[in-house]
């Protein structure tokens, strides 16, 4: 009965953020958003939507380790599993704005999060700082959207500009489709909330491993169906912009009004702050070098992605379980991964840099 309450959470999760998202997503589009914006704004906000209610529900639960899981554990999939299997589905460009911009903004939010953690708590103090930075992210956001602001012409098909002139109609639908969505979230966490605390207990696994493991994958489906969608139709702008989008939201607004508006402080465990937010700061730092060479993410770049996933996740369910090959999988990492990490960027920028000179030489 726990494993179906979970998974009709989940569905409630997906499909309440999919109703969610076609309002907002109408509602940028009508105001002429450009895609780039819509995608580190509108559509993160959407698909983030699930994070939120997960991060709610179990904070009044008294569930801490499941809201840092949570939170932590999605900006983590977001871009080593949604961009991995994005970009593995199809390749992505990456525009400058993405390195010079967004990349730097997630690995500062990053960055200030552990900061504020290190003390082994998160107190109200801590939920203002990261309100007022997306306050600060806002006020930016608003100033990019006036000046990137497009012509609506620019992007519908003629049979969306008539659905969207009939005013009246088109707020009243799209109105309804939002609040419909809403509920549904909202029920849905109730269920996966309550549903994976006691799995957690089944299993004799922290709140914390199940939060980063299966409720973050969870609620990060969102983020993987609109990023797929929209790179297959040729927009990799809001593909990578909805990833980094929803991880500065996920931080700052998530994890930010939890805080405030709950009683008490977020207690941080040891394990949050040794190993998963570290590693949650590599993952974004990682996206500079690797996005400088050549300004796309190829399909070499996501089969390593999904690799480094695959290889967090296993680190997780063997130290969760305290097996024997831990210590061997810890210096794989060292002496292998490592290793191997720093040799394909630094190879990558040899191979790009040869390209160009050899572009040069020929024109």
């Amino acid at each position: 009965m726990t494993l179906l309450f979970f998974i009709f959470g989940l569905i409630g999760l997906i499909v309440g953020a999919d109703f969610f998202l076609k309002a907002v997503d109408r509602f940028g589009l009508k105001w002429g958003i450009s895609p780039m914006v819509m995608g580190l704004t509108v559509v993160a906000f959407a698909t983030g939507a699930p994070e939120l209610a997960i991060s709610l529900k179990a904070a009044m639960n008294d569930s801490a380790d499941l809201v840092l899981g949570n939170i932590i554990g999605s900006n983590i999939a977001n871009i080593l599993l949604i961009l991995g299997i994005t970009g593995f589905i199809t390749p992505l460009k990456i525009k400058l704005r993405i390195v010079r911009i967004d990349v730097p903004i997630v690995i500062t939010m990053s960055i200030v999060l552990y900061s504020l953690a290190l003390d082994g708590v998160l107190s109200l103090t801590d939920g203002i700082v990261l309100l007022l930075g997306l306050l600060a992210y806002s006020v930016f956001t608003f100033l990019q959207i006036r000046k990137n602001k497009v012509d609506i012409s620019q992007l519908y098909e003629h049979k969306e500009r008539v659905e969207l002139a009939t005013d009246t109609w088109f707020y009243l639908k799209n109105f309804g489709l939002l609040l419909t969505g809403l509920a549904l979230i909202a029920l849905g966490a109730n269920w996966m909330v309550s549903s994976a605390v006691t799995i957690a207990q089944l299993l004799g696994m922290s709140e914390l491993v199940v939060g980063l493991t299966i409720v973050s994958i969870g609620t990060s489906l969102p983020e993987v169906a609109t990023s797929i969608t929209a790179a297959r139709k040729g927009n990799a702008d809001i593909a990578v912009a909805n990833v980094l989008g929803s991880n500065i939201y996920n931080v700052m607004l998530t994890l930010g009004l939890t805080i405030v508006v709950t009683p008490g402080v977020l207690e941080v465990s040891r394990n949050a702050l040794m190993l998963d937010m570290p590693f949650m700061i590599a993952v974004a730092v990682g996206c500079i070098p690797i996005f400088l060479t050549g300004f796309d993410l190829d399909r070499k770049d996501a089969s390593l992605f999904l690799f480094y996933y695959a290889a967090y996740l296993i680190y997780l369910v063997l130290e969760a379980t305290g097996s024997e090959y831990l210590g061997w999988t810890e210096k794989g990492f060292y002496f292998v991964v490592l290793p191997f990490t720093i040799y394909y960027i630094f190879s990558r920028f040899i191979r790009e840099g040869l390209t160009g000179l050899y572009s040069e030489g020929r024109s």
